[in-house]
């Protein structure tokens, strides 16, 4: 997978579309210095051809004696540029027509305008990154949250490719000492120093995959949906949780009348908010529509925040709700600690057991730390502890994980078994060639399109 796409020149604007300070219209391929030279004037005279790679020059985009626009133009020369193929930026004033007129002008020239992702995968198929650099790039542009931030970066320093392209050698040397018993029979060969290594890469790539499912949470975010009764508090708690108003408060019952759902940060993962319309028997058609978009909001939601009002007497709505069996992770929270105590955790516990239990005051935002905290733990197993303890894969990698795992953990089990020397080696290589798909060596043409068609044109 090497050289440039049928040797063609690209381009395309790599800054977002719109108003701004500049505006770059960027080139890679074997044309790409012919083409700005056709183009490019200015007051001294500058042969492009022969200027120093990764110098910026000023002058003006000129199309048959018309100046389009005043520019810097950088020159960067093969092998040292981000596709490994020369690339040449021109800096352009920042705005719709200014960009697009010299990207007009280049195309004119002999480029093609690029394709979703092009650049960046041509400097995976000219074997500049890996397959995961690549995906990391999108991760870095994507990215919700600082820690997002620093994870997708560290990826796209190489940090997991390096660790499949290890496990992948350690596969290899595994494969020839079982390769060695097929061909002589009469060797000494160790099996349980085999069997120990092998067991060594599935932990290996168990802890991979736990990362990888961190990583999912801290990408995509998950889903919390505030429930409870009217007027427990839960308008109140999604403004503490948001560090904003952004609910009405009032003392009325069934203020919210819909759901209202609002993106936060919560230990460095994003959060989907979702607060409620206060589930009771319905009085009208308006109350009895939000008490249906509550409920849609419960099945998409990762996490059941039950709000009840420990200030007050109980309920048959809270005992309800309480009572109720719900198929996914569920808090209940006592709020409004700031008030004279009416219910005691143990009025709770008789109705639900096992389950997480938090006293809080919304109002004085006593007690939102701990349950910022709690969410977390239930919901990652455990609180991200940082940047290496997360990877950020797509789907596609996780799979090949999984695949390369069960490959694994079926030599070890023929291994274990006294299953003849060919068997075994068939599941090694298996688990070898899933380690080079995760490395982008003969991957799937399917996947590559499925990759770089999410970037913007331009990267």
């Amino acid at each position: 997978m090497q050289g440039s796409l049928a040797g063609e020149t690209i381009a395309a604007i790599s800054t977002p579309i719109g108003e701004g300070g500049i505006g770059i219209v960027r080139m890679s391929g074997p044309d790409a210095i012919e083409i700005a030279s056709l183009l490019f004037r200015s007051q001294r005279e500058v042969d492009l051809h022969k200027v120093p790679t990764h110098t910026i020059y000023y002058g003006h985009i000129d199309v048959r004696g018309e100046t389009l626009d005043e520019v810097l133009l950088s020159v960067m020369r093969a092998p040292r540029t981000y596709t490994r193929e020369d690339v040449v930026e021109i800096n352009c004033h920042g705005g719709i027509v200014a960009v697009r007129s010299v990207l007009d002008a280049v195309l004119d020239a002999g480029a093609r305008l690029a394709e979703r992702g092009e650049f960046t995968k041509r400097a995976f198929l000219n074997g500049r990154i890996s397959l995961d650099q690549a995906a990391s790039v999108l991760n870095v542009v994507s990215a919700k949250t600082k820690l997002g931030l620093e994870v997708a970066v560290d990826q796209l320093g190489g940090r997991f490719s390096e660790q499949i392209a290890h496990m992948r050698e350690q596969i290899a040397l595994l494969l020839a000492r079982i390769e060695v018993e097929i061909d002589y029979p009469d060797e000494d060969i160790h099996q349980e120093k085999i069997t120990q290594d092998v067991k060594q890469l599935i932990s290996h790539v168990k802890e991979l995959l736990a990362a990888s499912e961190q990583g999912r949470v801290l990408r995509e975010g998950l889903t919390i949906a505030i429930i409870g009764r009217p007027n427990v508090g839960k308008s109140t708690l999604l403004n503490a949780l948001l560090s904003e108003q952004r609910a009405i408060v009032t003392e009325v019952p069934g203020t919210t009348r819909d759901t209202i759902e609002e993106i936060a940060v919560i230990g460095g993962v994003p959060v989907r908010l979702i607060d409620t319309a206060g589930l009771r028997a319905p009085t009208s058609v308006v109350e009895a529509e939000g008490v249906r978009r509550s409920q849609e909001a419960m099945k998409r939601a990762d996490l059941l925040l039950l709000l009840v009002d420990r200030s007050c007497e109980m309920t048959s709505e809270d005992r309800d709700l309480l009572d109720q069996e719900w198929d996914r992770p569920i808090f209940v929270v006592l709020n409004k600690s700031d008030l004279p105590r009416v219910i005691e955790p143990r009025a709770i516990e008789e109705h639900v057991s096992g389950c997480a239990l938090y006293e809080i005051s919304a109002e004085t935002r006593e007690g939102i730390e701990e349950l910022k905290n709690g969410i977390i733990s239930e919901l990652l197993g455990g609180r991200i502890e940082g940047r290496n303890a997360v990877l950020l894969l797509d789907t596609w990698e996780r799979d090949l994980l999984r695949r390369m795992r069960q490959a694994l953990a079926r030599a070890a089990a023929a291994i274990e078994q006294g299953s003849t020397p060919d068997i075994i080696a068939e599941e090694l290589r298996l688990a070898h060639a899933t380690a080079g798909e995760l490395q982008g060596i003969d991957a799937n043409e399917e996947v590559l399109d499925q990759l770089f068609r999410r970037f913007c044109v331009g990267k």
